[in-house]
């Protein structure tokens, strides 16, 4: 990328102070004698060298707290169906839905991570935090919610301080492609869609065995469609007219209180294009093995 033209990276609007100055772990990176510390492995760091980006430090955001226990969530029923046994007393026969609130939850916990390791960033200086990684889990029982992102925080030399630092997966050589192809990093999208199959004569008759081998349980395919189709849904708004790249999709399926619950959840980058893409040079053949 030493040939071309230095990478547009977002900025704040016009009249803004310029790049911050100063020692401590910014200077360090540039050469001062301090040490600091970085997630990045040794050719993405170089790569962010070669790029402008000066790293200055690990920064990190954190998000533990209390949800509620599963079966405290509601699920509308979306979608109800047809009884699968002879009874003729009223029974239940099956239906499914989705358990938005479970999920507003933990969207708002990486949100909350996010926006405290974004806090970091601009504390030490930063422009931007680049080969973000994200740990969730339940660190206790479900009934918990733990929330953990890092990075490594960069400067980009020549720019003016951004009124908020931006953040990305990317780093290294996927982050230099990227520019070149006329984007620069936004920030993280954590998106999810959690859908409950409350089970009843038509899952139990399905799950007897006398289904010929290799039938699709409706219901489970159902679950399983409208968790994806949720999730990239949501996706594409917190985009917002940008583009999600490096985006990592993560199925889960659990059983509990009767019900099959099916978790999609999508994590990516939220890029936007600066400027057009530049044309790929024709190849020039260097050896010519035919005759």
């Amino acid at each position: 990328m030493a040939s071309q033209d230095p990478p547009n990276w977002p900025t704040s609007p016009a009249g803004a102070n310029s790049q911050p100055t100063g020692s401590g772990p910014a200077a360090a990176a540039g050469g001062g004698s301090q040490p600091f510390d970085s997630g990045l492995t040794t050719p993405d760091f170089a790569a962010c060298l070669s790029m402008g980006l000066r790293p200055l430090r690990l920064v990190q955001g954190y998000f533990f707290g209390q949800i509620s226990n599963w079966s405290s969530y509601s699920a509308y029923p979306l979608r109800q169906y047809p009884c699968a046994c002879m009874e003729m007393a009223p029974h239940p026969t099956g239906w499914l839905g989705q358990v938005s609130d479970l999920d507003s939850a933990w969207m708002a916990a990486h949100q909350a991570a996010l926006e405290r390791m974004l806090q970091e960033a601009a504390e030490v200086g930063a422009h931007g935090v680049v080969g973000v990684r994200t740990d969730m889990g339940h660190p206790t029982n479900e009934t918990s919610c733990e929330v953990h992102l890092y990075g490594t925080a960069v400067v980009a030399a020549g720019a003016p301080a951004p009124e908020r630092p931006w953040a990305t997966q990317l780093a290294g050589h996927k982050l230099a492609k990227l520019i070149e192809a006329g984007f620069v990093p936004g920030w993280l999208a954590y998106t999810r869609c959690t859908t409950m199959m409350a089970e009843g004569c038509y899952m139990e008759y399905y799950g007897t065995g006398r289904c010929g081998t290799g039938y699709q349980i409706q219901p489970i395919k159902d679950a399983h469609e409208l968790a994806r189709s949720e999730a990239i849904a949501a996706a594409q708004r917190a985009a917002a007219g940008g583009a999600m790249y490096d985006v990592k999709m993560f199925v889960h399926e659990s059983e509990r209180y009767n019900a099959t619950y099916i978790t999609c959840s999508l994590l990516g980058s939220v890029v936007r294009r600066v400027r057009p893409t530049m044309p790929i040079a024709t190849p020039v053949a260097s050896l010519n093995l035919g005759r």
